[in-house]
């Protein structure tokens, strides 16, 4: 199959993440085409009025942009990308679009250490109800946050490296403490086109947080266990790369 009738691959990164953040990822993906998921808490100009709507509003206009130049779209969540992502690709399922007469669709759902939020739950109450010791409020200013030390949260398995922080940006607190709308990976839709790839050595979300998501989530994933920390696509892009060609693959047979 020609990489013009694949899907796209929408990369929709972290907290604290930019698409660009992926980069070591790309080559690995047998020429799968990308395309940038970003939204705007990240680093906003007035972090007390960025919220998870507004960014799963922004992903969603980004969705609905390459559906319609009739190309099928996976999605690729990273971290807090899950929250953006379930509430950006609602209805977007391939039979919901089917039915509503277009031929081209959100035709799978990979998360990758993905926050799983609930409708009308807060990414805040989603991890216990407090912020863990390693995300520093109102840093470096007000309403925005940082996670310190990133080297120790994010790139746990990764060999020391000054550049990895060029991909961290402060973050808007209020997008965690929205309640998110009600999620796409809910949806019958989706049955066979859910990944979660589990990262087993993650600083940032623990696999006990990560299996907990995936249960309460009520739905079947197909779990995939990485032994990684938070960013695989940085530790193990090869592995990685080769897993998302296999189930996008996969999705295009459904």
């Amino acid at each position: 199959m020609s990489s013009a009738a694949l899907p796209i691959v929408v990369l929709v990164p972290g907290a604290f993440g930019t698409p660009e953040g992926f980069d070591p990822l790309i080559p690995h993906l047998n020429g799968l085409q990308t395309h940038p998921g970003a939204y705007p808490s990240s680093n906003p100009p007035d972090p007390l009025n960025a919220d998870c709507l507004d960014d799963i509003s922004a992903l969603r206009k980004t969705l609905l942009s390459l559906l319609d130049q009739q190309r099928d779209v996976v999605i690729l969540a990273h971290s807090f990308g899950g929250v953006v992502a379930g509430g950006a690709a609602k209805d977007l399922d391939k039979e919901t679009r089917k039915a509503q007469g277009h031929t081209s669709a959100v035709v799978g759902l990979i998360y990758v250490a993905g926050n799983i939020t609930l409708e009308g739950e807060r990414l805040l109450d989603a991890v216990g109800g407090a912020y863990p010791p390693f995300i520093k409020s109102d840093k470096p200013a007000k309403g925005l946050a940082l996670i310190e030390p990133a080297m120790d949260i994010l790139y746990n398995d990764c060999e020391p490296n000054p550049e990895l922080d060029k991909f961290m940006t402060p973050h808007a607190l209020r997008a965690f403490e929205t309640k998110a709308p009600a999620p796409a990976w809910q949806d019958k839709g989706f049955d066979g086109r859910r990944t979660y790839i589990r990262t087993t050595h993650d600083h940032c979300n623990p696999s006990f947080l990560q299996d907990s998501w995936i249960e309460k989530s009520g739905v079947e994933w197909n779990v995939v266990k990485f032994e990684t920390g938070h960013m695989p696509f940085v530790s193990q892009p090869a592995a990685l790369g080769a897993q998302i060609v296999k189930i996008v693959d996969e999705v295009v047979k459904l």
